[in-house]
């Protein structure tokens, strides 16, 4: 069995945006294949099914394998790359950073380029950096140079980023914690799991998250699950000037009641909540003004919907290139994951199906 930390680091680092999760996928299955049967859909998303003393509820447990990325779009005549965006960058967050392009010429390293400073017009300093501005710089003086790399439009393109812990405490700075992290909790949660739970889980690795929930579209109606709880690395907002704070790194996982894509099961989340009091475990409750997950998806897409919730795991300075979490709060969110699969039982899915508030 793998330790949490040394499951953080491979996922963080490996190479997986979206259209692009197959590297990741190969490393979960290397983490659950000698616990659960593996199978896929034909969008690429993993299915690994853990057999508890019913087949019934079937318990759905669904992580996004994808990051937010880039893609080659053209290669200008200096050799600088335009690129399109594969998921939400907030551009400013892009300038200067280090990325590597996967081509059919092996992996390249390049930076996020501009215009230099000292020769921007005044009406350019003014603005906000959009993607326009932006050109990836491999070194290249011309695209013949380019070229010759195996570098062609259609090549991914990732933040080039080392996982690492700071000055040796609880908390990790790398790329694509949105969302490795509840890649970590879900293969974590199917590792430990006895043959003893009420149900059948269901962990699902899905694709294509970020440029709209496609694999949990896809795959939702594929599994038709009873209950559904999401994983995901949700952004933290314990930062300078914040007012509500519902999601502080180190808090606990974050357990959501609504954003404006769901609303949760509220049976559910109380569920969750009595769990994390009954174990002691630190928990967050979140009332989101914005953003949304897989959990949108797979609440509408299962025929007749299908009770859901996420649980999150804070990440600070989520889609950029530099994020941190804190392993406490990861291995939280997989003690209480476990302690909630233990009790839902026929009888108590049941009452959250019928009584959802």
């Amino acid at each position: 069995m793998h330790n949490l930390e040394q499951m953080v680091i491979e996922l963080s680092e490996a190479f997986g945006p979206s259209g692009f999760e197959g590297e990741v996928r190969q490393k979960i299955e290397s983490f659950v294949g000698n616990y659960t049967n593996v199978t896929y859909d034909q969008f690429g998303s993993l299915i690994a099914v853990h057999s508890g003393v019913s087949v019934y509820p079937k318990v759905m447990l669904a992580a996004h394998m994808d990051e937010v990325g880039l893609m080659v779009r053209g290669i200008l005549p200096g050799g600088e790359l335009r690129a399109v965006m594969l998921g939400s960058w907030w551009p400013p967050a892009l300038l200067a950073q280090p990325v590597v392009i996967r081509s059919c010429g092996g992996d390249h390293l390049g930076v996020i380029g501009a215009k230099p400073p000292h020769y921007l017009r005044e009406d350019e300093r003014n603005r906000q950096l959009k993607l326009d501005d932006l050109y990836i710089d491999v070194g290249a003086r011309s695209a013949a140079e380019v070229q010759a790399m195996g570098i062609k439009p259609g090549d991914p393109v990732v933040p080039a980023v080392k996982t690492r812990p700071l000055s040796g405490q609880s908390v990790y700075m790398g790329k694509a914690f949105d969302d490795r992290v509840g890649c970590v909790v879900l293969a974590n949660v199917l590792q430990s799991l006895d043959a003893r739970h009420p149900n059948q889980v269901v962990g699902v690795a899905t694709v294509q998250e970020e440029v709209g929930l496609r694999g949990a579209k896809a795959i939702s109606p594929v599994v038709q699950p009873d209950i559904c709880i999401v994983l995901e690395g949700v952004p933290a907002d314990d930062f300078p000037g914040g007012s509500i704070v519902q999601g502080r790194m180190g808090g606990g996982p974050q357990i959501r009641r609504f954003d404006p894509t769901m609303i949760a099961n509220q049976a559910l989340v109380n569920l969750m909540v009595d769990t994390a009091e009954q174990c002691g475990i630190p928990y967050q409750i979140a009332v989101r003004e914005s953003g949304g997950t897989d959990a949108s998806a797979v609440q509408v897409h299962t025929p007749g919907g299908v009770p859901t919730t996420v649980i999150g795991i804070p990440v600070r300075y989520a889609h950029s290139h530099h994020g941190m979490i804190d392993i406490r709060d990861v291995a939280h969110t997989v003690t209480l994951v476990k302690a909630v699969i233990d009790r839902l039982d026929e009888k108590t899915v049941n009452h959250l199906k019928q009584n959802p508030w």
